[in-house]
């Protein structure tokens, strides 16, 4: 019979050997399918990867996590396992790969794993962000009839926002933050438009308003390096972020009862995102899902998104320039949407912001049963890979959008240009993701967009950079922000 001591001495030799027979049978498998092995990190801890959980921790402290993985990418291949707190995950940021999972075979890699469980304390477990098959199609059915395009076309709704902005911005040529500006427009733009009412922050900020907005950039943070540094840290007890977790579904909460109340009052738009909810029958908890849900699609990414293309034009004048002739050109203050859609360059300027600076920049997956993806084997990293059922796949889009085999050698510049070149691409720039998870709100964003940089450029006519000259930190949330703003300085048109 054997002892408690003799099981505990054989403990790490049952697990090797649990481990060597699982490897071998995968290989075996791997190799009757045609799949070839993947690079590995190699790492200085191979059995917990202590060395790269303490890189990652660092680089998320610093705000330089996608340039780390980046430099990972380039160096160890466009496929790769690394392994964090125990667990492998395979990084990859191969297009062929990302269309598979996100399109072709989508219900076989459902929302799952540490990203999943890391938002649902945040968004809930009936947003459209945490849910899977029939809740997951109830939830978008939702939110669709708010981004269709009757609804999107109506500048009128941007313009007062637009211009509360504009407003905002100093005249003297003093330093500014365009981003929290930005931030505080798109909240103010998102609300007004998907509830029926606006925060109206770019004017009267009221403190509960400012401390949702510490709230839920915490929790958003929080949740994110949760789900990136392993499984381990969701169950380590973290009182502040549950005190903020439950300030930030309180607040909306608020705002739920409020248009309950109000229900009977004329408001500005016909069709208000948050009635709609409230009339299909949803309780409580299930509209405070969606409205988070709609918060982080309708403001965090086109805020972020409108501060990229800022940030490069402050050091782009050239395009700046060019920019203002097509933008001046029009002779309407107020432009269609069909207008927007037509400029050609004013796009092209959006596209290059996109490309470098994805909101959503980094997403993950893990299959429901053993499977194939068409890329990432071989010395070469072009043959197929068998992938393991659980096994948590990670891409970055900030690394894909940067492939210089895919975008030219000068893929880590901004040169609106490139879109003027023939450049043809698919699942290589997905900007608002792909296949039927696409964001919904892609022409809600994109209008705002347009529609903010017209009206800028044309009070404006030069934008200059006022921070410094070193590396761009970027803030890993949910969603990507710049962790040090984006100062700069504007000059208005004398006109």
């Amino acid at each position: 019979m054997l002892t408690p001591t003799t099981l505990l001495l054989l403990t790490p030799f049952l697990y090797l050997l649990s481990l060597l027979l699982r490897t071998t049978l995968y290989r075996v498998r791997a190799r009757s399918l045609g799949c070839s092995p993947v690079a590995v990190y190699p790492h200085k801890d191979p059995i917990l990867g202590m060395d790269l959980f303490r890189d990652t921790l660092r680089a998320i402290n610093t705000h330089t996590l996608l340039q780390l993985w980046d430099s990972r990418f380039r160096r160890y291949g466009n496929t790769h396992y690394i392994l964090t707190l125990g667990r492998w995950v395979l990084m990859t940021n191969e297009p062929e790969n990302v269309k598979l999972i996100l399109g072709t075979k989508m219900d076989e890699w459902p929302l799952d794993g540490p990203r999943l469980h890391a938002v649902v304390p945040v968004l809930g477990r009936k947003s459209v962000f945490t849910t899977n098959g029939a809740q997951w199609r109830e939830a978008r059915g939702m939110i669709r009839p708010s981004f269709v395009r009757d609804q999107v076309a109506d500048l009128h709704c941007f313009a007062k926002h637009v211009g509360n902005f504009l407003n905002a911005i100093p005249k003297d040529g003093s330093t500014f933050d365009m981003q929290e500006l930005l931030l505080s427009m798109a909240m103010d733009s998102s609300t007004d438009f998907l509830l029926g009412y606006s925060t109206n922050s770019l004017l009267e900020p009221s403190p509960e308003a400012k401390q949702f907005l510490e709230d839920f950039e915490y929790t958003s943070r929080e949740a994110a390096k949760k789900s990136r540094l392993g499984t381990l840290l969701l169950w380590l007890p973290n009182g502040e972020f549950q005190a903020a977790v439950t300030r930030v579904r309180e607040y909306v909460r608020t705002y739920i009862r409020k248009s309950q109340a109000e229900k009977t009052d004329k408001k500005e738009r016909n069709y208000v995102f948050l009635h709609e909810i409230l009339k299909s029958g949803a309780d409580e908890e299930h509209a405070v899902d969606q409205v988070l849900s709609v918060i982080i699609a309708g403001r965090d990414t086109t805020a972020a998104a409108m501060t990229a293309c800022f940030y490069y034009l402050a050091r782009n004048p050239a395009a700046v320039q060019k920019l203002r002739k097509e933008i001046l050109d029009v002779e309407d203050e107020m432009p269609t949407w069909d207008q927007l859609k037509n400029m050609k360059y004013l796009n092209m300027v959006i596209k290059e912001g996109l490309r470098l600076f994805p909101p959503a920049s980094t997403n993950s997956r893990a299959p429901v049963k053993d499977t194939v993806l068409p890329r990432g084997g071989g010395p070469d990293g072009k043959q197929p890979i068998l992938v393991p059922k659980g096994q948590v796949v990670r891409w970055s889009l900030y690394s894909l959008h940067r492939r210089k085999d895919i975008f030219g050698e000068d893929a880590d510049e901004f040169r609106p240009e490139r879109w003027d070149e023939n450049l043809r691409v698919g699942w290589e720039y997905i900007p608002f993701s792909g296949g039927p998870r696409i964001c919904l709100g892609q022409q809600f964003a994109l209008t705002q967009i347009e529609y903010a940089l017209f009206k800028f450029f044309r009070a404006f006519k030069s934008i200059e950079p006022r921070d410094t000259d070193g590396p761009l930190l970027l803030r890993t949330n949910l969603t990507v922000t710049f962790a040090n703003g984006c100062l700069v300085s504007a000059t208005p048109d004398s006109k």
